[in-house]
């Protein structure tokens, strides 16, 4: 008898898990880029169910980062990378979009990742993204970007100014 319950409750755990409705794989353009300038990520969020998604997100103004999705930048030591701080963070307007996400379909939004986690540094970093739910955890592939130095020659060198002349007067 004890053999039957057990049997049952396996297959009822078998029907109360869930799997994520979506699939994240992220890619870049730019693999290096110049310190001080925008590290951006193209992140696809495909719907591997078979209903449509419906959710909002909320998006900061000047960050523009999707709510739904956590990143993880790190170092080349393999250590967290900060978030930017900004003053009065708590003022920030945002926008809430609502969207749906049809079975099958995929959704490719740029994500400035530079704008929320500070990677202005020369080094490595990786980034991968997460979508978090009670229910499941789905993570993206990893990508690696070289943040370079800015040419510190190229600020150096002198302005060379060039007369123009319009041809007029001779």
């Amino acid at each position: 008898m004890t053999a039957f319950y057990c049997v049952v409750l396996f297959i009822n755990l078998g029907f109360w898990q869930h799997t994520a409705p979506f699939k994240i794989a992220i890619s870049t353009d730019k693999t290096t880029v110049v310190s001080d300038m925008d590290v951006v990520v193209d992140v696809s969020l495909t719907n591997t169910s078979d209903r449509d998604v419906e959710e909002g997100v909320m998006y900061k103004q000047g960050i523009e980062l999707d709510s739904t999705l956590r990143f993880e930048v790190r170092d080349d030591h393999g250590e967290l990378v900060g978030k930017r701080v900004y003053p009065h963070e708590e003022l920030r307007p945002g926008k809430v979009t609502f969207r749906t996400i049809k079975a099958g379909e995929t959704l490719t939004q740029s994500q400035p990742v530079s704008a929320l986690y500070d990677m202005r540094k020369p080094g490595r970093y990786t980034i991968q993204v997460w979508r978090r739910n009670p229910e499941y955890d789905i993570k993206s592939n990893i990508v690696t970007i070289t943040v370079t130095p800015k040419d510190k020659d190229r600020a150096r060198r002198p302005v060379k100014f060039i007369k123009l002349s319009s041809g007029e007067g001779k």
